[in-house]
């Protein structure tokens, strides 16, 4: 398939050049002149702090529940896991959006479109379905967690009788209707506000309820500093945790200066290692080897555990539509679903078409496919830890051998990465087979 690159518009202005040049630094390494020559209407475009918001909703989702877990697992030195797995996280964040830059002149469109320039169109096919498939497959577990989840919290209520998949089915209407109104990234920064509120309110609870705990406790569960044994487990845990980066092509897309992306993802990523922190360490602290997964098992019960399960029950489902873009805006664009071919009735039309007879599928197979739940997770896996960790170094080392000279200590990194990255297929592979 041939790729899509995006037309350079007129030069900057003086003034423009001159920021422009002042942010080539070894940090980016991409032409952030190119970054900043785009089409789009800077209304429809995302401020830095809009795109602070939308990774931390990707990001922080429920993966922060089982960190206390990932603790009791490795010990201790899972606090060290968490900078290295926000650390790698980053890094291959930037050098991810860096590939679209590598030819001088055009910006590459999708991570699809790196993984063709950097292995032809046979690497585009794998990582286009890897990436379709485990976002498609979270969205459809996020819709079947919420369900579950409001089933739970309406117990003792009139609405209690309407069963799990009455709410299942009304939660995936909830993610629908956000996603056919939304034309951009841009249009659901509301729920990325949200969304990141729901996350820190149940943070909050959690970090409260535990300190309040540990004042009833004679004696304190014991912890351990290190569990060699345990590691790969504990570490694939917590680096899935920090999953998201299927989105960042596009997210960076969206921003009206694509050069702070950089910033922007280095804020988000340490942010979100700051609050993943402060969860595993008050969990793991105050229940130690007794700490159950999710935190909410070990936490004692009563309305504010109620209050954090909603919070977390709001924060997948304003997660849903954001991480669905990753798979709509591609795919409409392959379509050429757009207002200048279609003209803009069309294209609307068009688009609620097509996302509402995608998103039919997900809540088909999240209502009726029994085992939908504990397939996923198989599949998440296997292109989770492929297209997260793998792919993004094996696309940078073969886009820019040629343009630049690696240190041994960046292949080194590189190579930690990879080596990371095939555990976590293992582990989580694994781990997954054995809930089936």
């Amino acid at each position: 398939m041939t790729l899509h690159h995006r037309q350079q518009q007129s030069l900057l202005s003086n003034s423009d050049t001159n920021n422009t040049d002042s942010y080539r630094s070894t940090d980016t390494e991409y032409n952030s002149s190119q970054a900043d020559e785009r089409v789009p209407e800077t209304s429809h475009l995302s401020s830095t702090t809009e795109t602070f918001f939308h990774i931390v909703c990707i990001t922080a989702g429920t993966g922060i529940l089982q960190l206390p877990y990932a603790l009791k697992s490795g010990g201790w030195a899972g606090m060290a896991y968490i900078a290295l797995a926000a650390a790698i996280s980053a890094y291959t964040g930037k050098i991810l959006v860096r590939c679209l830059y590598y030819k001088h002149g055009v910006r590459l469109q999708s991570y699809s479109e790196v993984a063709e320039a950097a292995f032809g169109p046979r690497g585009r096919l794998v990582v286009r379905t890897l990436k379709d498939v485990n976002l498609l497959g979270v969205v459809g577990i996020y819709i079947v967690l919420a369900g579950i989840s409001i089933d739970s919290l309406v117990v003792g209520t009139p609405v209690e009788q309407f069963g799990e998949r009455f709410w299942i089915a009304a939660s995936a209407v909830v993610v629908w209707a956000a996603i056919v109104a939304a034309r951009q990234i841009h249009d659901v920064f509301v729920l990325s506000i949200f969304g990141t509120l729901t996350t820190v309110v149940m943070v909050v609870i959690v970090i409260w309820l535990g300190v309040l705990d540990l004042e009833f406790m004679h004696v304190r569960p014991p912890t351990k500093a290190i569990d060699i044994r345990m590691m790969p487990i504990s570490l694939a845990s917590i680096c899935f945790s920090f999953g998201g980066n299927l989105n960042w092509p596009d997210l960076e897309a969206s921003m009206k200066s694509p050069k702070k992306w950089s910033k922007a993802l280095s804020l988000a990523t340490t942010f979100i290692a700051f609050i993943y922190a402060c969860v595993a360490a008050v969990g793991y602290g105050v229940y130690g080897g007794h700490v159950r997964s999710p935190i909410f098992l070990s936490l004692p019960s009563g309305i504010a555990v109620s209050i954090a399960k909603a919070m977390i029950t709001a924060h997948v489902l304003l997660a849903c539509p954001i991480l669905l873009t990753a798979v709509f805006i591609e795919a409409e664009r392959d379509l050429d679903i757009s207002s200048n071919t279609l003209g803009v009735f069309k294209e609307r039309l068009w688009r609620a078409v097509f996302r509402s007879l995608l998103m039919l599928v997900i809540a088909l197979f999240a209502l009726f496919v029994s085992d939908f739940s504990k397939i996923v997770p198989i599949l998440g896996a296997v292109a989770a830890s492929l297209v997260v960790f793998v792919i993004p170094v094996a696309c940078y080392i073969c886009l820019f051998k040629d343009q630049r000279q690696f240190s041994v200590w960046e292949f080194v990194w590189c190579g930690l990465i990879v080596l990371i990255g095939l555990a976590c297929l293992v582990v989580g592979t694994s781990q997954a087979l054995a809930d089936l």
